[in-house]
């Protein structure tokens, strides 16, 4: 038998690019996700506050700086989180939830499995305003593929 015959039945599987609307239903299941967990920060930051009387009557501007601060850390949290889902999520399995219920998940463009760096620059990525719209532009792919040499593939 030819080694190169031998090879070629070990080369690199083959994958099935994700379609349009299990990308745009993985963006929505996803956002769902992301902004309930924001919900319970929010609502337990909100009793929390409550609770220690720091939501009376905001009168002076030291009170005022106080609060700013709140929302300071507030945008923190959300880029936390943010960051922390997807880095997380994509970085050891290549799925978030939205990519567990749609069967799909991301991998390397060269069919390696992803690592949590990648996962971060993907995330990094999608903060550009209007990436999500990108999934209709390049037949399916969307920016923070191919900036980052990812793929949303068919899970088999």
């Amino acid at each position: 038998m030819d080694q190169n015959n031998v090879l070629n039945e070990f080369s690199q599987p083959s994958y099935d690019n994700a379609s349009i609307g299990q990308r745009l239903a993985n963006y929505i299941i996803d956002a769902i996700v992301f902004y309930f967990f924001i919900f319970l920060f929010s609502i337990i930051a909100g009793v929390s506050l409550a609770a220690s009387g720091a939501v009376d009557e905001m009168s002076t501007e030291a009170e005022v700086q106080s609060a700013m601060g709140g929302i300071f850390l507030l945008y923190l949290v959300v880029f936390a989180v943010l960051f922390a889902y997807y880095t997380l999520l994509e970085g050891s399995k290549g799925k978030t939830i939205g990519k567990m219920v749609t069967k799909t998940r991301v991998i390397r463009d060269d069919g390696e499995p992803m690592t949590h760096g990648k996962a971060f620059l993907r995330t990094l990525c999608r903060l550009v305003p209007f990436e999500f719209i990108s999934v209709f532009f390049g037949n399916g792919t969307m920016w923070h593929d191919s900036w980052t040499g990812t793929r949303v593939v068919k899970d088999k």
